[in-house]
């Protein structure tokens, strides 16, 4: 397929190259326009300079960016998706996005005469590399089945989970146990090393007790070693992931008391200077706060 993926960041790169892998024909486009031009270099794709240029001859336009805010820009604008997408295409988001963005940015495809698929993924970057993400993908079942060869070389396990909107609300789903998994293994990890046990030697329990789930495993070398290994994702990204949880769950009449406690923990680390670094940091921010109040 002619596929037109928008973001080419951390996630977006590798997924990208999965898909390239395989033969489909890329145009990338990215706001840092050396990422794209790199990433074309070395995977003979074509560099677009405006995302209404990468859809121009796409069948499938793919966006991967931060948020709906990020999302809806691509879309607008005098050069956006919506300038140069076809008639009869198919656009596919795997962003973290809120449902309500998704039904935005679906409403402005169609005024094109576009399908849509909200579409995000769970996993690491290793996972990404290798082509294994889940997917949860809503929309039409053509439409996703239409993306199923997509999909399969970017994953493997995909989910058609509902309607529109149905794939960012089980990724807020999983992101709220991830990020409740993230602080817990942080405070775990620093009473455990304030006790006198050894980090090393806790988390090696840690990763083999009844904790021992597939994120205490693949972010071991960055609580272990915090600023050794590059940032996989960033505090401020967690927060508004959060924040999306805790409005959809407002909007559904849902309490999530973990969540927002979490939050909680969050926004202090990022008023401690951690926001842009990896997620695993609160374990960092919570030493710095153990020695404080020494």
């Amino acid at each position: 397929m002619n596929v037109a993926f928008l973001g080419v960041g951390t996630m977006g790169s590798l997924m990208a190259a999965n898909l390239a892998d395989v033969g489909h024909r890329l145009a990338v486009y990215n706001r840092t326009t050396a990422k794209a031009e790199e990433f074309a270099s070395v995977h003979d794709a074509a560099h677009a300079t405006s995302p209404a240029e990468a859809v121009s001859q796409a069948d499938v336009i793919i966006t991967m960016v931060s948020d709906g805010s990020a999302a809806n820009e691509v879309y607008d604008g005098e050069a956006g998706v919506l300038v140069g997408l076809q008639p009869g295409a198919l656009c596919i988001d795997m962003s973290t996005i809120a449902p309500s963005d998704v039904h935005v940015l679906a409403t402005k495809a169609a005024s094109r005469g576009a399908a849509f698929v909200d579409a995000p993924v769970s996993g690491s970057v290793a996972m990404a590399e290798a082509g294994t993400l889940t997917i949860m993908a809503g929309g039409a079942a053509p439409d996703v089945e239409r993306a199923r060869p997509l999909f399969e070389a970017m994953g493997s396990k995909l989910y058609h989970v509902g309607p529109l909107g149905s794939g960012a609300t089980v990724k807020l789903s999983i992101q709220v146990i991830i990020y409740g998994l993230n602080e817990a293994l942080s405070e775990g990890l620093v009473l455990a090393e304030r006790a006198g046990i050894t980090r090393e030697m806790a988390y090696e329990v840690f990763a083999n007790s009844a904790i021992a789930a597939p994120f205490v495993h693949y972010r071991r070398e960055a609580f272990e070693q915090p600023g050794s290994v590059p940032v996989a994702f960033r505090l401020v990204l967690e927060q508004k992931d959060l924040r999306l949880a805790l409005d959809l769950a407002e909007s559904l009449g849902v309490h999530l008391e973990q969540t927002r406690v979490n939050l909680e923990v969050t926004q202090a680390a990022i008023a401690a200077g951690y926001g842009d670094h990896d997620v695993s940091a609160v374990a960092e921010y919570l030493r710095h706060c153990s020695e404080e109040a020494k």
